[in-house]
């Protein structure tokens, strides 16, 4: 009888052992597949998230696509606009320079000049013959400013017709106030001896009004580029051929 009750209690407790393991077995598969279900509900919002980012930057690009379109279209217009623009203005120096050479044709012939301030070249011409081409300077462009007074001065050549108001031999320059501020110098007064500047305009000076003028230059090398403070620069021999055949108030000079 013992043994009998020994072994039924063996049976009972590997029966217990058992049931136990299959018990932990299945809280295990259970914890498992919780995990997997939680995961997954995870795994659907961020879907659910990276869908809605997908249709919110497929709404951006196609905003960007139309403002695309519409600075392309903008772009075309100024391109064309540019186009008209250019040829308008093509077409009025083609008118100007006609001007001039009928002007000086209906002057008794009288010879003019040219001043191609893009090329930096001057064409002294007559019945709209070329008589003399020449390298020139004209104004470098910029703007210089005075910090102590505010002044501030353009340094281009101004286009239009002009006369030659008056000639000079060997030429004084009479240095502006703009040129001490180039220079860092205080600004002398207005009569002082080193405003005075001698050599500086070359031999010859052409008058054109608006304190502008025709005239040489001590830097030749630099001829045939846009390098003065708005006055047209020659080189000596050409210089001295329009100075003596130029007349005051008759010869025309057209820059553009």
């Amino acid at each position: 009888m013992k043994k009998i009750k020994k072994f039924r209690f063996l049976i009972n407790n590997c029966i217990a052992i058992i049931i136990v393991t299959i018990l932990a077995l299945a809280a295990v598969d259970i914890y498992n597949f919780l995990n997997v279900i939680n995961e997954s509900k995870i795994m659907k919002t961020r879907i659910a998230g990276i869908i809605k980012e997908i249709k919110h930057l497929e709404k951006e690009r196609n905003k960007i696509y139309r403002r695309s379109s519409s600075l392309k279209k903008r772009q075309l217009a100024l391109i064309e606009t540019n186009k008209n623009l250019i040829e308008k203005n093509i077409g009025l120096s083609n008118e100007n320079i006609l001007l001039v050479q009928r002007i000086s044709e209906l002057t008794n012939s009288e010879p003019y000049i040219l001043v191609d301030t893009k090329e930096n070249i001057l064409y002294f011409k007559q019945k709209g013959q070329i008589i003399r081409q020449a390298k020139c300077s004209v104004g470098r462009g910029g703007i210089l400013r005075d910090k102590k007074t505010g002044r501030k001065w353009e340094f281009v050549t101004p286009k239009g017709i002009f006369t030659i108001k008056n000639k000079t031999e060997n030429p004084l320059w009479f240095k502006p106030d703009w040129a001490f501020i180039e220079e860092k110098k205080e600004i002398p007064h207005p009569s002082a001896p080193e405003r005075k500047v001698e050599g500086e305009l070359g031999k010859y000076a052409l008058d054109l009004g608006f304190g502008y003028k025709i005239h040489g230059t001590q830097k030749e090398e630099l001829l045939g580029r846009a390098v003065s403070h708005g006055c047209i620069r020659l080189g000596t021999d050409d210089l001295e051929y329009i100075y003596k055949n130029t007349k005051i108030n008759k010869t025309l000079v057209y820059v553009y």
